[in-house]
């Protein structure tokens, strides 16, 4: 059947339109991520971020390009705040103060902790004192240390530190 005979019908027509819909959402959302992320490299210079990013990929390092990790990275992740705190951490890339590696690896922490549990801990981390309770979502995040009761104190790993001191400054 031809594709102007199927839309005619109405509850084809209406799936059609509802997945046009769908994939407009997608792609304004996407768009917004991509935006979010870029915007945090802004005040570097191009020249700066180009010649970085040339480095990175010619160094045959990694599988992927940097471009397609970051899409890719981008496209996994849910909330508004996690391409911001990415950026960041990229620019921090650009101005050689972390290491892609290191990046990457903080990226990743990113893309799976939960949100507000990254807030939750850097307010924690500016007031000096980190709470974790079992089901919190930090524990086994890699974002913290846990302290001996009575000696340490629970405290951000260095991973953790990146994140929230350079990520969510």
């Amino acid at each position: 059947m031809d594709e102007g005979v199927l839309r005619d019908l109405p509850l084809v027509g209406g799936l059609i339109g509802m997945v046009k819909f769908g994939n407009s959402i997608n792609k304004f959302l996407s768009a917004k991520k991509i935006y979010k992320f870029l915007f945090e490299l802004h005040r570097i210079p191009q020249e700066q971020r180009i010649k970085k990013i040339d480095e990175i990929n010619s160094s045959g390092k990694y599988q992927n390009k940097v471009g397609e990790m970051i899409f890719e990275l981008l496209e996994r992740i849910e909330s508004d705040g996690k391409p911001e705190i990415i950026g960041k951490m990229f620019a921090a890339v650009i101005e050689e103060r972390i290491d892609y590696s290191i990046y990457l690896k903080c990226a990743h922490l990113v893309k799976n902790s939960f949100y507000y549990d990254l807030v939750k801990l850097k307010l924690e981390h500016e007031k000096g004192l980190i709470h974790t309770t079992i089901g919190d979502g930090l524990l086994d995040s890699g974002l913290i240390k846990i302290g001996t009761i009575g000696k340490d104190p629970t405290t951000l790993s260095e991973l953790g530190k990146i994140i929230i001191e350079i990520g969510m400054k």
